[in-house]
């Protein structure tokens, strides 16, 4: 579900993103996600990749929508809410298989 640009989206306490992530970040690994904590930034964001294209990847917030928290993709699109972290990893993986398919298809035949 796309957020519509004039949607104010409230951001959560930065430990309580962190948490939210964390969650995530343990899902997408056990589904062989490879995953970096960006908790740092002002935004708190997980970045996911998959082992074999680490060039090709994700930036995970949480954000405030309808009174309930989300992730939401760098590309803007509400994955799931947080209280569903396998339809969030589904998510993650709908939106970068194609991606890495592809790049995994072209070093194969050599960029062709």
């Amino acid at each position: 579900m796309l957020v519509p640009p004039d949607a104010l989206a409230a951001l959560p306490r930065p430990v309580t993103a962190r948490r939210l992530l964390n969650r995530l970040r343990r899902a997408l690994r056990r589904e062989g996600w490879r995953t970096e904590r960006r908790y740092d930034y002002a935004v708190p964001l997980l970045r996911v990749y998959s082992p074999g294209t680490s060039c090709i990847g994700d930036s995970v917030a949480v954000v405030g929508v309808g009174g309930e928290w989300w992730y939401r993709s760098s590309t803007g699109e509400l994955l799931a809410p947080c209280s569903r972290v396998d339809l969030a990893v589904s998510g993650v993986s709908a939106l970068l298989m194609p991606w890495v398919s592809a790049a995994a298809s072209s070093r194969r035949t050599g960029g062709a």
